[in-house]
C-alpha cells in the first residue's frame, strides 16, 4: 500500500512543479482530480499492490505449511 501512497505523492509534487506552484497537494489537487489517465494509473497501482500482497501471503502460507509438514514427519517417524 505504501507504493500507492508514494505514487500519489510523486504525481502531485511533479504536477505542482509543472504548473509553477509550490508542489503542495492543494495547488495541484485540481490538476489530476479529473484526469482519467491519472485515475487509471492510481487504480492500476492499487491492483498491483494487492497482487503483491496476495503473493507474499501465499508464500508465507506455503512456507509455514512446509515447516509444519517437516516437523510433523520428524515427530511421527520417531
Amino acid at each position: 500500500m505504501r507504493d500507492l501512497e508514494e505514487f500519489r505523492g510523486a504525481g502531485a509534487a511533479a504536477a505542482g512543479k509543472r504548473n509553477g506552484g509550490e508542489g503542495g497537494a492543494s495547488s495541484s489537487a485540481s490538476w489530476w482530480a479529473g484526469d482519467p489517465e491519472a485515475k487509471r494509473r492510481r487504480r492500476v497501482a492499487a491492483y498491483k499492490a494487492y497482487a503483491v500482497e496476495a503473493r507474499v501471503k501465499a508464500s508465507l502460507r506455503r512456507g509455514f505449511r512446509w515447516i509444519k509438514d517437516r516437523c510433523t514427519g520428524i515427530v511421527h517417524r520417531s
